[in-house]
C-alpha cells in the first residue's frame, strides 16, 4: 500500500489534533459542549482516498486506484446530540494502474448509504467519535466485454466502519478526518472487487443554526403584553392551583412560527418547582394569545405573617425553527397570610374550617365524654352534640367580640377590603371572635364529630347551620314549630346564632337563627346558604402547624347542667306539643302518638297515661295495648308486659290478622321479653313464628337462645321493643 501521495491529508489530521488539544486544555470542563453547541443538521462533501487491503485480481498482478467523492448529511438527535443519524450519496471511481489490459475493469460505483455516528465534543472546536454506515450501489462498466459494447452494471452491498476527528474553525464550518475500513460485495457474478478496503476521508461540512456565543444569537421572539398577577392569599392556596390569579398576553414577533411553547409561573421561596400554566403547540407569526396564570405554592406559604410584597417570574420556553429558546419577565404582587381574605366569594371562609385539627377532635371527645350519661337516645344526636359544643365553649369563656379593625359587615359590603378570619384553634386560644370567627370554630367542631355543616350569609352577618339527620316529615320530633328548622333535600337543618354564646342559651341562639333565616328567605340577593363540604371542594382547608393549645376545658358539672337543661327543654316542648294535639283531637290515634313520643324521650309516666287514654276510647285498640306493654318492658315490669302482649296476640289470631307487619313486631317483642326473663324455650318458639311470617324482620335481629335480641351486628346488649303507630 502506498500513501506517499496522501502526505498533505496526514499533515491536516495532525494539525487538527494539535489545535483541538490546545483548545480542549483551555476549555471549561463544566460546560456540556454537546448540548451547548448542538446544531439541527449539516451537509458536507467528503473526499476519500481508498486502498484495497488485498490486490484486486491477483491472477493478473498489479492493482487499481480508488477515489471516492460523497455528499453527506447528518441529523443530530435533539435530546442526545452526540448521536447523529447520517446519509451519504457518493461515487467511487476504480481505475487500473498503468495496465491497458485491466482497463476494461474500470468503472464507477454510485451508492447510497445510511448509518449512525457518535461524535463527542471535547471543546467548541474539537470533536471525535466513530460511525458506521451501510447501503447499496450500482457499478457501471463501460468496456467490460469486448464482444458486447455499451454499459454493464452490477448491484453491490457495501458498509464501512470508521472514526472521525473534527476541527471546527467556527460554529457553522467543520473540517474532519475520517479513517475507515470498508467492505464491499457484489450481488452479481462479477466478484473481482469483493473484499475489504482501508481509507482516509477529508470532509468539509456546513452546520446549520446560530452560534450561541454570537451576541446576535439571543432569541427574543416573544413580546409580553400586559403581564398581571393579582394579590393572593395563603388561605386560598388550593384554589389557585386550578383557578387563574392573573394573565399574560404573548405575541410572536418573528416571521416564523414558534412551536412547543411552555408557559410557567414561578415564585422563589414558595414553590418547589415552577407551575406550568399552559402548553401551546404552535404560535403563528404575529399571532397573539392570552394565557391565564395559575399557581401551585408549597407549605411555606402558611408561614407568612401579614402582607409580603413578592416578585414572581412568568417564563416561556419555545422553539424557533429548530432552536430552543426561553424568555422570562418579572411580575409584582402582594401575598397575604393565612388569616386574610376578601369576601368576593363567600365560600372562601370554608378554607378556615379546619375540622381535621386534632385539638378540636380532643375537645369534642371531652365534651361527649362528660355528657355521655345525660344524653337522650330518642332525640337527634346531631342537635345534642350542637348543644354540647355551645355550652362547652360558653363554659371556657368564649364570647362574641366585634372586630375592632374591620367588622364583618364592612368587609362584606366592600369586596376589596382585606378581612381577617381566625383559625378555630386561634379562636379557642383567644376565647373571642366576631361572627365569622365563631362560625368557623363552631362548624369545625361539629364537622370533626362527623356532622355536616354550612353557613348562612345575611346583610352584615354570617352564622351556622347544620344537618340534624331527621327527615323533614318528622319536624315535630325536633320542635313544634316547623319554621324552627330548614328542610333541605328531605332532611332538617338547624340554624344557630353562635354570637349569642355566653349571653343566651342554645334555644335562644336557635330561635334567633331561624328568625333571621325566614326574615330573608324570599330575598335571594340578601341571603345565601353554603355547605361546608361543597365549599371545601373548591377552597380546601388551610395548612397549619399543630401545637398544644394548653386549653382548659372548663367545669364539667356546669357543662352537664346547661346541656341537660336545654335537652330537657327540647324534649319537653316536643311532648307538650303532642299532648296539646291529643287533648284537642281526643282520638285513640293521637293519644297513641303522644305515648310513643313520650316513650321515645324516656318520659314513661306520660307515655303510660297516654296509652291508657287511648285504650279508654277503645279497649281493643291493639297498637296502644302493645305500646303500653313496651313501656312495662322499659320499666322492667316483664310479667305485666307479657300479659298485655299475649292478650294482643289472641286478638290478632281471632281476627285472622297474623300476616300483618304489626303482628310480626308483636312476635319480636314477645320473643325478646321471654329472653329477658331467661325463658329461652319460649323466646326461641316465638322467634321461629316470626321467621315463618316475616323472615326479613327476623334477619334484622339476632334471635338465637343465647343472644340478646338486639339488631344484628350491634355491640350493645339493650332490649328495644318496637312501638306501633297504627
Amino acid at each position: 500500500m502506498k500513501f506517499s501521495r496522501r502526505q498533505p491529508a496526514l499533515t491536516l489530521v495532525l494539525a487538527i489534533l494539535a489545535s483541538g488539544n490546545s483548545q480542549a486544555q483551555s476549555a471549561d470542563s463544566r460546560v456540556n459542549y454537546n448540548t451547548a453547541y448542538r446544531y439541527p443538521f449539516s451537509i458536507g462533501l467528503e473526499l476519500q482516498f481508498v486502498e484495497p487491503m488485498t490486490f484486486f485480481g491477483t491472477e493478473f498482478g498489479g492493482n487499481f486506484n480508488l477515489l471516492d467523492i460523497a455528499a453527506q448529511a447528518r441529523f443530530p438527535i435533539p435530546r442526545v446530540p452526540s448521536l447523529q443519524p447520517l446519509a451519504k450519496l457518493g461515487m467511487l471511481t476504480v481505475k487500473a494502474e498503468n495496465d491497458p489490459l485491466r482497463a476494461r475493469f474500470n468503472h464507477n460505483r454510485f451508492y447510497f448509504t445510511v448509518g449512525l455516528g457518535y461524535l463527542h465534543k471535547f471543546s467548541k472546536s474539537l470533536e471525535a467519535g466513530i460511525e458506521i454506515d451501510a447501503g447499496v450501489g450500482y457499478s457501471l462498466f463501460q468496456a467490460l466485454s469486448p464482444t458486447t459494447p455499451g454499459f454493464h452494471y452490477g448491484l453491490n452491498f457495501q458498509a464501512s466502519l470508521g472514526a472521525r476527528v473534527v476541527f471546527n474553525p467556527s460554529y457553522n464550518i467543520s473540517i474532519n478526518a475520517h479513517p475507515f475500513i470498508g467492505f464491499s460485495r457484489s450481488l452479481s457474478p462479477l466478484e473481482r472487487f469483493n473484499g475489504y478496503t482501508i481509507g482516509l476521508g477529508i470532509t468539509f461540512d456546513y452546520r446549520f443554526g446560530t452560534d450561541p456565543d454570537d451576541p446576535q444569537a439571543e432569541i427574543r421572539s416573544i413580546q409580553f403584553d400586559e403581564p398581571r398577577v393579582d394579590d393572593m392569599f395563603a388561605a386560598m392556596q388550593s384554589y389557585y392551583i386550578d383557578n387563574p390569579v392573573g394573565e399574560v398576553t404573548l405575541t410572536n414577533t418573528e416571521r416564523y412560527p414558534l412551536t412547543n411553547l411552555t408557559v410557567s409561573f414561578f415564585q422563589p421561596g414558595y414553590m418547589n418547582i415552577a407551575t406550568t400554566v399552559a402548553r401551546i403547540e404552535r404560535l403563528a407569526p404575529g399571532e397573539r394569545t392570552t394565557v391565564p396564570i395559575t399557581a401551585s405554592f408549597d407549605q411555606n406559604i402558611f408561614a407568612l405573617e401579614g402582607v409580603t410584597p413578592l416578585t414572581g417570574e412568568i417564563s416561556v420556553d419555545y422553539t424557533l425553527r429548530t432552536r430552543a429558546a426561553s424568555q422570562t419577565i418579572p411580575v409584582n404582587y402582594d401575598l397575604y397570610d393565612k388569616n386574610s381574605l376578601t369576601w368576593d366569594d363567600d365560600r372562601k371562609v370554608a378554607a378556615f374550617i379546619t375540622s381535621g385539627d386534632s385539638a378540636l377532635a380532643n375537645y369534642m371527645s371531652y365534651l361527649r365524654r362528660v355528657t355521655r350519661d345525660f344524653t337522650n337516645s330518642g332525640y337527634s344526636e346531631a342537635v345534642q352534640l350542637a348543644m354540647e359544643v355551645y355550652y362547652g365553649l360558653a363554659e371556657i369563656g368564649t364570647v362574641y367580640q366585634l372586630d375592632p379593625t374591620i367588622p364583618y359587615d364592612a368587609a362584606q359590603d366592600d369586596v376589596k377590603i382585606i378581612d381577617t378570619v381566625n383559625l378555630p384553634r386561634e379562636t379557642l386560644a383567644k376565647l373571642a371572635g366576631d361572627c365569622d370567627d365563631l362560625m368557623v370554630l363552631y362548624n369545625a367542631l361539629l364537622e370533626s364529630a362527623g356532622i355536616e355543616t354550612g353557613f348562612i350569609t345575611a346583610p352584615g352577618h354570617i352564622y351556622s347551620f347544620f344537618s340534624t339527620g331527621v327527615p323533614a316529615r318528622d319536624y315535630r320530633l325536633l320542635h313544634p314549630d316547623k319554621l324552627m328548622t330548614i328542610p333541605i333535600d328531605g332532611v332538617l337543618w338547624l340554624p344557630v346564632e353562635i354570637t349569642f354564646i355566653g349571653e343566651y342559651d342554645f334555644h335562644e341562639a336557635w330561635r334567633f337563627g331561624a328568625e333571621e333565616f325566614h326574615r330573608y328567605i324570599d330575598d335571594k340577593d340578601k341571603m345565601e346558604l353554603f355547605f361546608t363540604r361543597e365549599s371545601q371542594a373548591v377552597f380546601r382547608a388551610v395548612g397549619f402547624e399543630e401545637q398544644d393549645l394548653g386549653l382548659q376545658y372548663g367545669d364539667p358539672s356546669k357543662i352537664v347542667r346547661d346541656f341537660s337543661s336545654s335537652l330537657s327543654r327540647a324534649t319537653r316542648e316536643v311532648i307538650e306539643n303532642h299532648q296539646k294535639i291529643a287533648v284537642a283531637d281526643n282520638s285513640k290515634g293521637s293519644w297513641n302518638r303522644l305515648g310513643i313520643v313520650s316513650a321515645r324521650f324516656a318520659d314513661y309516666s306520660t307515655a303510660e297515661t297516654a296509652f291508657f287514654s287511648s285504650l279508654s276510647l277503645d279497649r281493643n285498640y291493639l297498637p296502644a295495648k302493645i305500646n303500653l306493654a313496651n313501656v312495662y318492658v322499659k320499666r322492667d315490669e316483664f310479667q305485666n308486659a307479657l300479659r298485655l302482649y299475649h292478650e294482643a296476640e289472641d286478638r290478632y289470631r281471632e281476627a285472622g290478622d297474623i300476616e300483618s307487619s304489626s303482628f310480626a313486631r308483636l312476635l319480636l317483642n314477645i320473643s325478646q321479653t321471654y329472653r329477658e326473663v331467661e325463658n329461652f324455650d319460649q323466646a326461641a318458639r316465638y322467634a321461629e313464628m316470626l321467621k315463618e311470617i316475616n323472615p326479613e324482620l327476623a334477619d334484622l335481629y339476632t334471635l338465637g337462645p343465647a343472644q340478646t335480641g338486639t339488631r344484628a351486628g350491634d355491640a350493645a346488649s339493650v332490649l328495644e321493643p318496637l312501638f306501633i303507630e297504627e
